[in-house]
C-alpha cells in the first residue's frame, strides 16, 4: 500500500479532511513559503492529526534552530529540504536530543547530509524554491532510489498523475501539496478525494499485476 503525505497544510478543515481520507502524514511548512505557518500554528494543527505522522518542513535553519522549531511545533518528524539547509541528519538528531525529541527524519535524496535519514524524499526542483512547485521529479532516479524501500516521491503529483507515478516508481509514499490546492495552503476537497482514489486504484492495479 502506498502511503500518502499531504503537505503545506494551513487550515483546520483541510487537516481533518486529509486525516479522514487516510493520510499517513501531514506536513507543515515552517520556512519562508506561501504555505508557511508558525511553529505555534503547526502545533495547533498537529493536535488534529489523530495519529497521522506530523512533519515539520524546514529549509535554511541551523541544527539548533531546527531542533527548537521542531520542539515548539510538537511535530514528530522533520523534513530537511535539499540545497537550503546546512544541517545534516546527524547534526539535527543531536540538536533535537537537547529538547528531548527523537524525530523521524525525512531528507532530500540529493542532500549532502542525507545519510542516516529514516526516509528519502525526491522532489521536483525550481531554482530558489524548495518544494511545492508542481515540477515533476526525475522518475528514472526515483526508480533507482525506490529499491531502498524508503522513498517518498513528490513533485508534480496530482489526481491525474499519481497513478502513473506509482506504477512507474513503486515508492513507499507519495507527497502532494500544490496538486490538491485551489490556492497555496488551501486544499480543494474534491482534489483531495480524487488523489486518494487514484492512489488506491494504482495500488490495486499493482497488486493485480504482481
Amino acid at each position: 500500500m502506498t502511503l500518502v503525505k499531504i503537505c503545506g497544510l494551513t487550515q483546520e478543515h483541510d487537516v481533518l479532511r486529509a486525516v479522514e481520507l487516510g493520510a499517513w502524514a501531514c506536513g507543515f511548512v515552517l520556512s519562508p513559503s506561501p504555505r508557511r505557518v508558525t511553529p505555534r500554528r503547526a502545533a495547533e494543527l498537529a493536535a488534529l492529526c489523530n495519529g497521522a505522522l506530523t512533519v515539520a518542513v524546514v529549509t535554511t535553519e541551523t541544527p539548533a534552530n531546527i531542533a527548537a522549531t521542531l520542539a515548539e511545533s510538537t511535530c514528530r518528524a522533520v523534513q530537511l529540504s535539499a540545497g537550503a539547509h546546512g544541517a545534516g541528519v546527524a547534526e539535527v538528531r543531536a540538536a533535537a536530543r537537547a529538547y528531548g525529541v527523537n524525530p523521524l527524519v525525512i531528507a532530500s535524496a540529493d542532500a549532502s547530509g542525507a545519510g542516516g535519514a529514516d526516509l528519502l524524499l525526491l522532489d521536483g526542483r525550481l531554482p530558489g524554491h524548495y518544494g511545492g512547485t508542481g515540477c515533476r521529479a526525475d522518475w528514472e532516479a526515483a526508480v533507482r532510489l525506490a529499491g531502498c524501500g524508503r522513498l517518498v516521491l513528490a513533485g508534480g503529483l496530482s489526481p491525474s498523475t499519481v497513478a502513473a507515478a506509482i506504477g512507474a516508481v513503486r515508492p513507499y509514499a507519495v507527497d502532494v501539496a500544490s496538486g490538491v490546492e485551489r490556492s497555496p495552503g488551501r486544499k480543494d476537497a474534491g482534489l483531495l478525494r480524487a488523489f486518494f482514489t487514484a492512489v488506491h486504484t494504482a495500488d490495486r492495479a499493482a497488486e493485480t499485476a504482481s
